[in-house]
């Protein structure tokens, strides 16, 4: 072989050994410094573990803290899993992306090939599969001034940029139908469309949208504000209504996070600075639930699983009903003196994430 085909060869070799490091070995600590260049991937080095950053429940009770490897204090926004490998985990930061490939229990730093999402932002993560059942991820970021959207179908071996909008950030977005529904800082609303690659304001709310939710092909949309207030549109984006019922009770309009009920969409479980709030009617009017044994009044985080089993956190405990809200159950994650950012429902297993 001449020397252009030994040097084709060579870079094809090193080319799919770095494709399947990223993508098939487990437990691999992709650290900070580890695309620095193409022979530097891979980092053995156990140095500055940490604990209390996400904590892992295996039988939904009794909590142990996950290996988390990264050397500075870390605040977890999001995590998820991917929708075709339930063992392969996400984590977004304030100091990036996280992968963890054993189910939760230990986490690496990890950067694209491009540096992309190095160092960024990485407010939220939506996982799933495109038409050929193959991974399909999409995930927001922020960087150099920047709001980002990109999409994946390589686990983040590469990155595709979908959409950017300078000087504001994503916090949250969804996905519906080939559009994807951005939750802007301005307040601003857009719906984009990921074929034609073209988007339109659907509303501008003037504040900081903290949580949005999508449903029934794009005629349904809750967003809870930064400023406070919860506001539904039943018309695609076109008109919010501001649910005004939960502006009477102190703290109640403060929502730190929202949960949608998958099969009937009119009911909404709110996390808010005044406790957990349910309502069964598109938001027009909430009840709330006061048999919680809470230490301190604001809830950070919620999620519920398939069988209606309520888990809500408060400081850095949580509490689990599974009747509907009449009795509850403190768990105890063990995460010190850190807050509950994130609770995710994964099979059998609560996965906890946090934050100062």
């Amino acid at each position: 072989m001449n020397k252009t085909g030994d040097a084709i060869a060579i870079i094809l070799i090193w080319g799919g050994l770095i494709y399947m490091l990223f993508n098939f070995l487990p437990d691999i600590n992709f650290s900070k410094n580890s695309l620095a260049s193409t022979f530097s991937v891979l980092d053995f080095s156990n140095d500055n573990y940490q604990e209390g950053i996400i904590t892992i429940s295996e039988d939904k009770e009794n909590f142990q803290s996950a290996a988390f490897y990264f050397n500075k204090p870390v605040d977890i926004f999001d995590i998820k899993v991917s929708a075709i490998d339930s063992n392969l985990l996400f984590a977004g930061s304030d100091k990036g992306l996280f992968i963890s490939r054993n189910n939760g229990s230990d986490w690496y730093a990890f950067s694209d090939l491009e540096k992309k999402i190095y160092s960024a932002k990485v407010y939220k993560i939506l996982t799933g599969v495109n038409s050929d059942e193959k991974s399909e991820i999409f995930v927001s970021v922020f960087k150099n001034g920047k709001g980002m959207i990109y999409r994946t179908f390589d686990n983040f071996f590469s990155l595709e940029k979908i959409f950017e909008i300078n000087n504001e950030a994503i916090y949250d977005f969804d996905i519906l139908n080939g559009f994807l529904y951005l939750g802007l800082s301005d307040g601003r609303i857009l719906a984009y469309s990921i074929n034609k690659k073209e988007f339109r304001v659907l509303n501008n709310l003037s504040s900081l949208i903290i949580d949005l939710d999508v449903k029934r092909n794009g005629q349904l949309i809750y967003v809870a504000l930064k400023s406070g207030g919860f506001l539904v549109s039943q018309d695609g984006g076109k008109n919010f209504i501001r649910q005004k019922y939960l502006d009477r009770y102190k703290g109640t309009n403060k929502i730190k996070m929202f949960f949608v009920d998958l099969l009937n969409n009119s009911t909404i479980y709110a996390a808010t600075q005044s406790g957990l709030i349910c309502s069964y009617d598109f938001g027009n009017s909430w009840k709330a639930f006061k048999s919680i044994p809470l230490e301190k009044s604001m809830t950070s985080a919620l999620d519920i699983d398939n069988k209606g089993k309520i888990y809500v956190a408060s400081d850095s405990k949580i509490y689990s009903s599974c009747d509907s809200g009449s009795n509850w159950k403190i768990l105890d994650p063990q995460i010190g003196k850190r807050e509950v950012s994130i609770i995710i429902l994964n099979n059998d297993k609560i996965i906890i994430g946090t934050r100062h």
